[in-house]
This record gives C-alpha cells, sequence and structure tokens, in this order.
C-alpha cells in the first residue's frame, strides 16, 4: 500500500513538472486601465456564434484623454487576442475627459477565447500641440512588469574560466 501511494505521489510530482503553468491562467487585462495620456475604459469583442469566431467589425475600445488641458489627434492602440497582435489608429480631435468609443474592423475570424484582449493598451498618442507620447506598458494588471530581481548587466559566464598555467 505504501509503495502504491509512493508511486502515485511520484506520478503526480511529474505530471506537474510536465506540464509547467498549466494551473496558472495569464494575467487578464484590468480596466479602466491608464495607458499614459489615455484611460482606456473597456476594450471587448463578440463571439460570431455561428462558427464560434470573432464578429466582423466588433473590437470596440472605450477611452478618454486624461491629460488635463489637452486634446488628442491620434492615439494607436495595440491589442493582443487569442495571440494574435494588431495595431489600430484612432484618428479625430478628442477633448480632455470626452468619452470616445469606436470600433474597428480586426480580429474578424479569430478562434473565440472571450469577450476580452489579453492586451489593449496605447503605444503612441499624438496632442494638437504635435507633442507625442510613447508610454511604457505597465502589464495587463497595470502593475510595473519589470522583474523582482532583474539580471546583472553582465552575467557570469556560463562555464567557469579554464585555470590559467602562471
Amino acid at each position: 500500500m505504501i509503495r502504491q501511494l509512493e508511486g502515485a505521489a511520484l506520478a503526480l510530482g511529474l505530471a506537474a513538472i510536465a506540464l509547467p503553468g498549466s494551473a496558472q491562467p495569464l494575467p487578464v487585462q484590468q480596466f479602466p486601465y491608464k495607458s499614459g495620456p489615455v484611460t482606456i475604459t473597456s476594450c471587448t469583442v463578440n463571439e460570431n456564434k455561428s462558427d464560434s469566431t470573432v464578429s466582423p467589425n466588433s473590437l470596440r475600445i472605450n477611452y478618454y484623454d486624461n491629460e488635463d488641458n489637452s486634446t488628442l489627434t491620434s492615439i494607436t492602440f495595440r491589442v493582443r487576442y487569442a495571440q494574435t497582435s494588431v495595431t489600430v489608429t484612432d484618428t479625430g480631435n478628442y477633448a480632455y475627459k470626452a468619452p470616445i468609443t469606436h470600433q474597428f474592423n480586426l480580429l474578424g475570424g479569430v478562434a473565440w477565447a472571450g469577450p476580452s484582449p489579453e492586451v489593449c493598451r496605447v503605444v503612441t498618442a499624438t496632442f494638437a500641440d504635435g507633442h507625442t507620447v510613447n508610454p511604457v506598458y505597465d502589464g495587463p494588471d497595470g502593475s510595473n512588469m519589470t522583474p523582482a530581481n532583474p539580471l546583472p548587466a553582465n552575467p557570469p559566464p556560463a562555464n567557469p574560466p579554464a585555470p590559467s598555467s602562471t
């Protein structure tokens, strides 16, 4: 009986090693999400139920300019859904805090993976006065993506140097 339990424990341990990360889902984008001078309030797609894909023209991004006394004229978003990345630029004159809702004809036909993209962020925002901002990406939950223990600038060599004959 003890040997059977040891064998079962070993099998479970091997299964856990063979499937790393299978128990941990990818982070989900949290909203509202401040992405530089833009706050994204939602980012969704709709399902085409006839074939379980994303419906055409269903990528919807709701956002607003969060910079006081400013007008945005161009916002480029990066969206990743079901491991498919797209970039879309929205142009116009968008005043401070004015709610903006736009649908884009992107991602149609991609296999359905739920209503929320993995990532929805601003890559570039241009203001009416001409200045441009390229916000840093802080991860889908808005926390900083910098590792707690970053790699050293010059990592140690993979193999120690051979002893010198002096």
